[in-house]
């Protein structure tokens, strides 16, 4: 055994002290209807959505709380901010700027079909 024990365990992924877990949910399909029989409407594709915000909101983030947090955003049933780790200031604070921050990806999204 020539590797000491440090080498062995090295994944190459940065550690991170603290995860913020951001679900959100998928807005659901509009429906008309024509001549009597209802018509789902296609609306863009949420895996991307959630692809295209992710750059934004990790950003926003990571510079309140700093590189070592770890930002995730899954599609749920149910909208919700899950923390773990340790912050310096309470989960509520967290939640609200969480919100703040994906509200602002939202609003600056270009189109995403």
């Amino acid at each position: 055994m020539t590797q000491s024990a440090q080498d062995v365990t090295t994944t190459g992924e940065p550690a991170f002290d603290r995860c913020i877990e951001v679900r959100l949910v998928a807005p659901t399909p509009r429906v008309r209807y024509e001549k009597g029989k209802p018509v789902k409407e296609e609306g863009p594709d949420f895996t991307r959505v959630m692809a295209a915000i992710y750059p934004s909101v990790e950003r926003a983030l990571q510079a309140i709380y700093g590189p070592e947090t770890e930002i995730r955003l899954v599609q749920g049933k149910a909208a919700d901010v899950r923390l773990s780790g340790t912050f310096a200031v309470k989960a509520g604070e967290v939640r609200a700027r969480v919100q703040e921050a994906v509200a602002d990806a939202f609003d600056n999204l270009e189109s995403v079909e």
